[in-house]
């Protein structure tokens, strides 16, 4: 089963060839614009400190390519991850629109049932 991060950012970014997604923490970029989920956290036993792993809390934004943007790539929205040492991992908040436009709150409730039943 893959980790919800990555299977929320699966989701999203098969939604549309344009987007990408950044992760900070603080203002430190932790993954640059990419759409390589296997950036977003650990994986596999020996990843150390992958992405979201590597802090207590951080941000994921996602943006779509545009080139006739001055920064070129459009703002979507964010979500805030927390992962304070206890071994869960939790999405705190969002935006509306990724909820909204891009199934955010179904695909996490797909996830957790599919978690409950391993």
């Amino acid at each position: 089963m893959k980790p919800l991060l990555v299977e929320v950012l699966d989701h999203i970014l098969s939604q549309e060839e344009k987007l990408y997604y950044v992760i900070s923490c603080d203002d430190e970029e932790l993954v640059a614009f990419t759409r390589d989920t296997s950036l977003a956290c650990n994986q596999k036993e020996g990843d150390e400190y992958e992405g979201v792993n590597a802090v207590d809390e951080a941000r994921i934004e996602i943006y779509r390519w545009n080139e006739n943007s001055a920064s070129y790539y459009d703002y979507i929205g964010f979500i805030y991850w927390t992962n304070f040492n206890d071994g869960v991992e939790r999405i705190v908040d969002n935006s509306c629109k990724l909820d909204d436009e891009y199934g955010l709150n179904q695909i996490t409730k797909k996830w957790e049932e599919d978690y409950r039943y391993l």
